[in-house]
């Protein structure tokens, strides 16, 4: 799953050299949660060169009042993507989700409690996620893909094993070619972004605690052990 993301920096947007529309809808958040249903930057195949801001909770166009529908959205399986009713119809509207980075749950061995963590390019700047959208009365509505874990991200999420859909390069440009089948569609979203790209580590806790406020700093830092801490005091665990 991928319900957090970060996008602390405008600036990393405008490396791209591209118009950035709608850039009053774009919020700049170390914790951007999903379920709050943000604008998020992507650049579609609509219009390959541009950036615009569209709204993370696909939304099919059928849904008469977003409040009656209750399906989690935010994400769409690869090996659903054809077939489920939310997403069948859209497959074909394909964009690329920009985020500096994203978080997700680990569980240590022998531990109830998840830690939060943090993924990010290891070289910097953002990651190209894939992602499928929907217009819904006059907003475009996204759903960022997931895909089997990589060996590096199942030991990270470890409970499910799933990651977003990362392309760079050749994979991210044919991934917006406007007439792509569904087995070219299907081979590209078996593109395994490389593990050595990749830099992940723990950061604070609560990342997934709806009741806490984790838009900070912290949040794409590693995680330091509280001061408060004794254990910490005399640097034990």
């Amino acid at each position: 799953m991928c319900y957090h993301i970060s996008n602390e920096d405008e600036q990393e947007l405008r490396k791209f050299n591209l118009p950035i529309k709608k850039l009053e809808q774009f919020k700049k958040k170390y914790d951007m949660v999903g379920f709050e249903k943000p604008f998020i930057p992507v650049i579609s195949k609509e219009d390959p060169k541009s950036i615009d801001m569209y709204r993370w909770r696909l939304v099919p166009t059928w849904v008469k009042e977003e409040k009656e529908w209750k399906a989690n959205t935010l994400n769409a399986r690869n090996d659903e993507l054809f077939t489920k009713s939310s997403y069948k119809n859209y497959w074909q509207n394909r964009c690329l989700i920009l985020c500096t980075g994203f978080f997700e749950p680990h569980y240590p061995e022998g531990q109830k409690d998840y830690e939060s963590w943090y993924i990010k390019p290891k070289e910097g700047g953002m990651f190209m996620l894939g992602g499928i959208y929907s217009p819904w009365k006059g907003t475009n509505t996204v759903s960022i893909i997931t895909t089997d874990a990589s060996p590096l991200m199942a030991k990270v999420h470890n409970d499910g094993e799933r990651q977003p859909l990362i392309l760079e390069g050749d994979a991210a440009l044919a991934w917006l070619i406007p007439d792509l089948t569904q087995m070219e569609m299907t081979d590209l979203m078996r593109f395994e972004y490389p593990d050595e790209k990749l830099t992940t580590y723990r950061t604070i806790d609560g990342i997934y605690n709806a009741k806490l406020n984790t838009d900070v700093p912290a949040a794409i830092k590693p995680y330091q052990k509280p001061k408060s801490d004794v254990l910490w005091l005399f640097d034990l665990e």
